[in-house]
């Protein structure tokens, strides 16, 4: 019960920052409470937390979702932001779903190769300071809101999402990377990032874990926890990005990701 709680803990505040929250737990769970069950039993029980950080992204963003239901009801209505959230999230959801399939293929070489892991991270990580930089000098954060995304958004953050179900990488920090690189201000960036885990969370654990979703085990006490501390963080979070420059903040989740990896190759 004591892990469970304290995974579901790490989960919910991992989960917003540019760290990989499956790679936490997992190695919580391996080095803290000595767990001694196959990768692919870690993955889906770090899986299986998510749909407490993904519950607490659905009650945070309720009134969006709200109107993307309303786009699905009402098909004869004119082209509107639920419309075009709707449609961008087909997309991301069918193009990482594709992705997975090519990406568990290389699961194992990504786990045999850390330091090219550890590489990419880098990079991505050095593509958020650059962001963030780039936003400092032109003194102003991307224009772009949820009613100008396009389909080409979907097919690059799908892609995009695809490439981080690579174990250890950052869905988040790469998402928003790529939704700052695109033109989005700061807090569509972080809405549309959440919002787009949400439909994969979902289909991923009724494909891996549905024995656990339809079964009373102690590991819904960590979804529980997750949801709870998910709700406070993303909440402070969303926060904190409304009252310092998106540059900073930029700056900052990239530092934090550069350093969880340097510190992760030097363990």
């Amino acid at each position: 019960m004591f892990e469970n709680i304290i995974l579901g803990a790490i989960q919910g505040i991992t989960e917003w920052i540019p760290v990989s929250s499956k790679a936490c737990v997992i190695a919580a769970r391996v080095h803290l409470f000595h767990n001694s069950g196959s990768l692919n039993e870690l993955i889906n029980y770090a899986l299986f937390l998510h749909l407490g950080t993904c519950l607490a992204a659905i009650v945070y963003f309720r009134e969006d979702i709200r109107n993307i239901l309303k786009a699905c009801t009402n098909i004869q209505a004119p082209d509107n932001e639920g419309r075009k959230i709707l449609t961008f999230l087909f997309i991301v959801t069918l193009l990482t779903a594709f992705g997975q399939v090519l990406v568990n293929k290389a699961s194992d070489l990504a786990y045999r190769a850390p330091h090219a892991k550890a590489a990419i991270t880098c990079i991505i990580a050095a593509l958020l300071i650059v962001a963030g930089f780039l936003q400092l000098k032109t003194k102003s954060t991307g224009k772009r809101a949820a009613k100008d995304l396009t389909i080409m958004d979907g097919i690059i953050l799908g892609l995009t999402q695809a490439f981080t179900c690579l174990p250890g990488l950052s869905r988040a920090g790469t998402t928003m990377a790529m939704l700052s690189f695109r033109n989005f201000d700061k807090e569509q960036t972080l809405k549309l990032s959440f919002l787009m885990s949400i439909p994969v969370i979902i289909l991923g654990n009724i494909i891996k874990n549905y024995h656990m979703m339809l079964a009373a085990r102690v590991e819904w006490l960590g979804v529980l926890v997750s949801f709870a501390v998910g709700m406070l963080s993303i909440g402070l979070l969303m926060n904190f990005v409304k009252k310092v420059n998106f540059g900073v903040f930029l700056i900052f989740i990239g530092s934090i990701l550069a350093l969880a990896t340097v510190l992760g190759a030097i363990d």
